[in-house]
């Protein structure tokens, strides 16, 4: 019986960071994020106390985390013909309303 093989698509990279950010897979080891690395759809995001981190998501959406959050990309098809609602799982931590948004 062939073992079936998750595909791994590319959804976002790090736009940038402060402080220790981690990213895991499953059944791949941790890693450590730096500016420009990518974000797989199967990754979970992770930030230690007093990290901050940008994500910029293929449809060039901005997803910040603070420090001490996880964040669990569950379900992310980019497309630029579709405007779908992506859906992710949010795993803990604290979520704040862009500035930006908030702005009128």
């Amino acid at each position: 019986m062939a073992q079936q093989q998750l595909e791994t698509v590319t959804v976002g990279s790090v736009l940038s960071k402060r402080g220790k950010v981690t990213a895991t897979r499953s059944g791949q080891s941790m890693r450590i994020l730096k500016r420009g690395d990518a974000i797989y759809s199967d990754d979970t995001v992770n930030t230690v106390r007093g990290a901050t981190l940008q994500l910029r998501m293929l449809d060039r959406n901005i997803v910040m985390l603070r420090g001490g959050s996880s964040f669990k990309v569950g379900q992310y098809k980019p497309d630029a013909q579709v405007a779908e609602v992506k859906r992710f799982d949010y795993a803990g931590g604290e979520l704040r309303p862009s500035r930006k948004s908030l702005a009128f």
